[in-house]
């Protein structure tokens, strides 16, 4: 067997972060069994015990959410000058109106998702509306940041709340994760290992001595484990197999009894090398 990563998590590394950024304040369930062909698909076997920060329960992270509607634009020159959270233009320039208010907020969020000073949200778009997601690990970074846009001409758009991630106008307030997986700021050679300040560690749930097959790491955000099938996928995941030795997970026994405390000593990843 072999890790094998999610559809989001492939996507998350090509365009929106690193793999450090992928797995903070994540958490790890051991199950019996085979691992799934793909991270996609929902756990099988049983649930045996689930990993966090000194076995403590874990709060899931939630993005924000901010909302900015396209109005008054009818023609050339009613252009988008600005979309700013917290001063900053996450924009990246101008945005010509072009032929309707729709198109015109579909070309600025992709102009959002192109820019490369934009480290903190993806944008889609629906009609007139242009909603900005926070990126997994943001959080509530950005709770109650001034959140702003400026059109020339007649461009004239309007924000029901003035602040990213109010919880009006379509908006959703940020939650931080707390008792997620760290993982250190450390790499070398492309391996990067847990935070030495945490303990990683569970109580097992499963009944009576169960074997571990497989492990799941999960990001961040709230995952209920169910099939990814959305366009485009959600869920940072990836899986891998243990064994005593020579696995992806090696445990001294895999043998897991039920209201034991399991702890996870070492972690290491390595970014794959080709």
């Amino acid at each position: 067997m072999a890790l094998r990563f999610s559809s989001a998590m492939q996507n998350f590394i090509a365009e929106n972060g690193s793999w450090k950024d992928a797995m903070d304040n994540g958490s790890i369930e051991i199950y019996t069994g085979t691992q799934p062909a793909t991270p996609d698909l929902a756990p099988t076997g049983t649930l045996l015990v689930t990993l966090t920060s000194s076995a403590g329960a874990k709060t899931n992270e939630v993005r924000p959410v901010g909302v900015v509607t396209l109005a008054g634009g009818t023609t050339t020159g009613d252009d988008v000058t600005a979309l700013t959270i917290k001063t900053v233009d996450v924009l990246g320039g101008t945005v010509a109106w072009n032929s309707s208010l729709t198109q015109t907020a579909t070309d600025c969020a992709l102009a959002i998702n192109r820019n490369p000073k934009n480290k903190w949200v993806v944008a889609t778009s629906s009609g007139a509306v242009i909603t900005l997601t926070g990126l997994p690990g943001v959080g509530a970074l950005l709770n109650s940041a001034a959140l702003a846009c400026t059109g020339a001409g007649s461009m004239s758009p309007t924000i029901t709340s003035t602040t990213f991630g109010s919880s009006t106008g379509g908006g959703v307030v940020g939650v931080d994760a707390i008792n997620g997986l760290r993982i250190d700021y450390n790499a070398a050679a492309g391996v990067v290992t847990k935070d030495v300040t945490q303990t990683w560690s569970g109580t097992a749930v499963g009944a009576g001595t169960q074997t571990a097959g497989w492990f799941r790491f999960k990001g961040a955000v709230v995952d209920a484990g169910a099939l990814d099938n959305a366009t485009p996928p959600v869920f940072l995941r990836f899986d891998g197999a243990i064994a005593t030795s020579g696995s992806q997970m090696n445990m001294s026994s895999t043998s897991i009894t039920n209201g034991a405390l399991q702890t996870l000593s070492t972690f290491s990843f390595t970014v794959p090398a080709a």
